[in-house]
């Protein structure tokens, strides 16, 4: 076996230990992880080793180690001894699920937008283009199907989803029981900030043709007298300058800003609106939305999915169907109420308020014991909320 990587060390702490598996590390689009890692540190001793670096790092990481194959990281589980293996992504979950049979390691898995939205019903026009394409559906692929079969297993303690995905696993296959309901990974102290903020409007994210960014572009032009920054980063980004020269939309393009140096950006901006496109409605639950409105900042969704409001907040923000509604709202203030709303609304992104979900399911595994996952699938066939904490628990 060729050694890519430094085996990841014990330190002698008594704290449990928890061993990341990332496909890369540490990338800025991703502090979903970061925050997750900081959050558990106090506890537990975290080790991590990935596949590959980033395309664009942050600064502030931890130590980490690289392999290249499942021999790299079976060597990496047995040089660091774990209690639990963690990792993110539904599409790791075949991989994770594989290296915990054979090293006989407990996992837990956190997903995200971009690997559970692909299981949605798609329109008529999404199956005629996977028609052509001559792509089976996502839960008929193998990689999904061995997924499934890994969270069958005892070794999986459950994952981590977003609400709006259950139904969406449901209906590919995916046992409820193993399921646990979560909104984003926000370190919601960093942003929480209720002095008064900036006139300027803001938007961001990885510019990718699902994030009609061009849209920002069109309605900076129809606000001149506003401050517009576009917090991008990509391939696509030499392509939308040229159009908002051509369209002479004056948007400021703002190089990647590290995690630490953001709370102060959105501090100058009154709103952000974030874009998305209708004819793919695969923008997912951005942690911008949830890091705007922790920070007194007014957010503009595009209402892409019924389950948007549910992440926006009944008023704590507005959900557009068109970006040409948006100039009269953001050339003014945004309502105190919503405001208000905003700050509350942020809360349930808060690692701090939330990651007992994931380490509660440690902890016990840890004591020895596992849930009742036959009486937690029959609590959430039945709704019964009471029943499930019991089942979890039990």
């Amino acid at each position: 076996m060729t050694m890519s990587f430094h085996e990841p060390q014990r330190s002698g702490s008594n704290k449990p230990r928890v061993l990341f598996l990332l496909k890369e590390y540490p990338q800025i689009s991703q502090t979903y992880i970061k925050n997750e890692i900081e959050a558990l540190t106090e506890d537990y001793e975290v080790a991590i080793v990935t596949r590959k670096g980033p395309d664009i790092p942050y600064d502030n990481h931890l130590p980490h180690s690289f392999a290249e194959d499942m021999d790299d990281f079976v060597a990496a589980v047995r040089a660091f001894r774990p209690d639990i293996l963690h990792t993110h992504y539904l599409t790791e979950l075949r991989f994770i699920g594989q290296l915990s049979e054979i090293t006989d390691i407990p996992f837990t898995v956190r997903t995200h937008s971009f690997d559970t939205i692909a299981l949605r019903k798609k329109s008529l026009k999404g199956r005629i283009k996977q028609m052509i394409k001559r792509q089976p559906p996502l839960e008929r692929t193998p990689w999904f199907m061995e997924g499934i079969r890994a969270m069958d297993s005892d070794l999986c303690l459950g994952v981590l989803t977003f609400p709006c995905s259950r139904e969406w696993l449901r209906r590919a296959g995916v046992s409820e029981a193993k399921l646990i309901d979560c909104f984003p990974v926000v370190r919601f102290e960093h942003f929480h900030d209720r002095s008064p903020n900036g006139d300027a409007v803001m938007n961001t994210g990885v510019a990718t043709p699902k994030k009609a960014m061009p849209d920002f572009l069109r309605l900076a032009k129809k606000v001149p007298e506003r401050e517009f920054n576009l917090y991008a980063m990509g391939y696509h980004i030499d392509g939308l300058k040229r159009d908002a020269a051509e369209m002479g939309a004056r948007v400021n393009f703002i190089d990647p800003i590290q995690p630490e140096a953001m709370p102060a950006e959105y501090k100058k901006h009154r709103w952000l609106v974030y874009t998305g496109d209708f004819d793919i409605p695969t923008v997912g639950w951005p942690m911008a939305i949830a890091e705007a409105q922790a920070a007194g900042v007014g957010v503009c969704m595009p209402n892409l999915r019924p389950d948007l409001a549910q992440y926006v907040g009944e008023g704590a923000g507005v959900l557009y169907d068109s970006i040409d509604e948006l100039p009269g709202i953001v050339s003014g203030p945004v309502p105190e109420e919503m405001r208000e709303r905003g700050f509350e609304q942020a809360k349930k992104s808060d690692i701090e308020r939330h990651k007992h979900l994931l380490t509660d399911l440690w902890d016990e595994a840890l004591r020895g014991r596992t849930p009742d996952y036959h009486a937690i699938a029959v609590a959430s066939a039945e709704g019964d909320t009471a029943a499930l904490d019991i089942a979890r628990t039990a």
